[in-house]
């Protein structure tokens, strides 16, 4: 609900300063200030030092101050004039920054949109996810978030030594365009993900991140992999590596089925609504309010929870919640001629190869819940 531009500076002498600016209306103007200042010149005034912060302090800030660390030019060394030798190498990393705001009514910000870029900018580099993967960071947690799982060809056309997803955590600091949520929410597109922190075995979005559809500006490759997936997505298969909220791939032998949880219910056969009521006329009839019509043909939906035995792991008892065609495919071809299906007649079912998302993978006891899903094809991410 609350957007606020930031803005990394750095001087000449090396020191960073972060400058926290006024709301700029919301996400989608904080792109254009992105396109039009990022890495030139500014002059600031009218500045307040709302606090020296240190490295303890503000873990996120001093991620991304380190991935800009050593200066691509020498820097100047205070106490001595410009003529001195500048230091260039074997220079400490910073120990703290200052946070700056605007006095009310003082000029804020000066630049020069038709400057060259500053020689002190450092472009963002792209990596593939595997690069990504060896990366090592300390990272704060957040519990308020959502989950994005991503991939691209430098963990899908490799061997099993690393996963072919990686987890994204989108904190509730991080703040997203228009463009990104509608994009996320319809369809698979590439994304890039600027200024994000890995830790904890995932990509970490905080309030410094920058979620793009396009490579970002003045970008260096990197020698990163930036071609397109040429297949469907691939999941490493459930084994005893496989972690609590991660995806994987599933396959086994229904060897029972969680019949307390399992259950059906009509739905119109036009619009898909699951609360059909009795007709007011007919009260062996149904009703649909969302079509306002009687529903001569409902199609019938059902939740199923089975248990499998699967090769890949053994030892532990696993349960999945199935998708809707899953299970059709399953009944049909256990179900009696009145269309009904008794529990044995699906024992010994193979089910797979399944999407899942792992709800819960415990050693004590040594079980594993899942839930099938539909991926969206040809994910891509950086």
């Amino acid at each position: 609900m609350f957007c606020r531009l930031c803005l990394l500076v750095q001087d000449a002498y090396g020191m960073f300063g972060e400058v926290q600016l006024q709301s700029p209306g919301s996400a989608d103007d904080v792109q254009q200030y992105c396109s039009r200042w990022e890495g030139k010149f500014c002059c600031l005034a009218g500045m307040k030092i709302l606090q020296r912060t240190t490295r303890g302090r503000t873990l996120g800030l001093f991620s991304l101050i380190d991935s800009l660390w050593p200066p691509v030019v020498p820097v100047k060394v205070p106490g001595q004039s410009q003529d001195s030798e500048m230091m260039t190498t074997n220079l400490p990393p910073p120990s703290f920054c200052y946070i700056l705001t605007v006095q009310p009514g003082e000029i804020r910000v000066e630049v020069d949109e038709e400057e060259q870029i500053s020689n002190l900018y450092q472009p963002p580099a792209v990596h593939g996810l595997k690069e990504i993967l060896q990366t090592k960071h300390s990272v704060p947690l957040n519990q308020r978030e959502i989950w994005l799982f991503v991939t691209d060809s430098t963990l899908q056309n490799v061997a099993h030594v690393t996963p072919k997803v990686v987890a994204v955590s989108v904190t509730a600091s991080c703040v997203l365009s228009t463009e990104i949520t509608e994009a996320l929410s319809v369809a698979s597109r590439r994304v890039f993900f600027k200024d994000a922190l890995w830790g904890h075995g995932r990509i970490i979005c905080v309030e410094r991140t920058v979620l793009l559809l396009q490579k970002p500006l003045l970008c260096s490759a990197a020698g990163a992999d930036l071609s397109e997936l040429t297949g469907p997505v691939r999941l490493d298969e459930l084994d005893s590596t496989t972690q609590t909220n991660s995806i994987c791939a599933l396959r086994g032998t229904v060897v029972g089925v969680n019949e307390s949880t399992a259950f059906s219910w009509p739905t119109c056969n036009r619009c898909g609504n699951g609360k059909l009521e009795p007709c007011p006329q007919d009260r062996e009839l149904l009703y649909c309010n969302r079509c306002s019509e009687v529903v001569s043909s409902p199609v019938l939906k059902m939740q199923l929870e089975v248990f499998l035995s699967c090769p890949s792991r053994s030892q532990s008892t696993v349960k999945v919640k199935l998708l809707q065609r899953t299970i059709s495919s399953l009944l049909t071809s256990s179900a009696n001629e009145d269309g009904s299906y008794e529990v044995q007649s699906v024992l010994g079912k193979e089910v797979g190869l399944l999407n899942c998302y792992v709800h819960s993978a415990t050693s004590h006891p040594n079980c594993v819940a899942l839930e099938e899903i539909v991926l969206l094809e040809a994910a891509a991410g950086r």
